[in-house]
């Protein structure tokens, strides 16, 4: 942690505030460690280094590239251009709201680790359902909106 780093945390957390980094590393994940590591101040270095290799994301050289979840979302993007390409092919004045039902599915998946795997199991089992019905022709179902 550099001077200027120290000085910000001292003004605004007292003299002799420390900081420390709660991570659960995603390769001890894996090996069944389910608790997150805490990390003093000597792994700045370690962050810059991480930052400085950041071109090598979605490389095979990628070190983090191999997490099911990262694998899950490269998959996710050649899934959502081709659900896209079909939605257009599909679209016709009414089918148009459930074409845009589908293209709006992405919004289930947030979140981290297994929260994002659940979000795309929802999203795939969505996608399916409205699927059928755009090849069908079919419409959007119409929500009532009840006036208050």
């Amino acid at each position: 942690m550099d001077a200027v780093e120290r000085a910000k945390l001292q003004a605004e957390f007292g003299e002799g505030a420390k900081v420390y980094f709660m991570l659960p590393p995603p390769m001890l994940r894996a090996m069944g460690l389910d608790r997150k590591l805490k990390l003093g101040p000597w792994f700045v270095p370690i962050f810059r280094r991480l930052y400085a290799m950041r071109r090598l994301r979605g490389t095979r050289l990628d070190p983090f590239g191999k997490a099911e979840v990262r694998r899950v979302e490269r998959e996710l993007i050649d899934e959502y251009e081709d659900l896209t390409g079909e939605a257009l092919s599909l679209l016709t004045p009414e089918t148009h709201a459930t074409a845009v039902e589908l293209l709006e599915l992405p919004d289930l998946i947030r979140g981290y680790e297994e929260i994002k795997l659940r979000g795309v199991v929802m999203f795939r089992k969505r996608a399916d359902g409205i699927l059928k019905r755009l090849r069908a022709g079919k419409p959007a179902p119409q929500v009532l909106a009840l006036d208050r």
